[in-house]
């Protein structure tokens, strides 16, 4: 995952659609491709997408698939925001 603008981070369609069927606050769709969503990184709901990206990058945890870990490990990359890895 990498940014495709400085206003644009694209997101894995699998990562964004876990998080909104569990009713979590969702940053705005701006456009979308058949595996990526494009979001504003300055969308105030950015904030528990990230939270949701932080809970499953962690290697801890042990709620969430391989391929949504690695999303969201990804989403934290691109938009410079730390992880940590155990």
């Amino acid at each position: 995952m990498q940014k495709a603008s400085e206003n644009v981070v694209r997101v894995p369609r699998t990562f964004l659609i876990d998080h909104m069927e569990r009713d979590l606050p969702a940053p705005e769709i701006i456009r979308s491709t058949k595996s990526h969503y494009f979001v504003r990184p300055d969308d105030p709901k950015m904030e528990e997408l990230l939270s949701d990206a932080r809970h499953y990058a962690d290697s801890t945890a042990t709620d969430c698939e391989p391929s949504l870990r690695l999303a969201a490990r990804a989403l934290l990359s691109a938009l410079g925001k730390p992880w940590l890895g155990r």
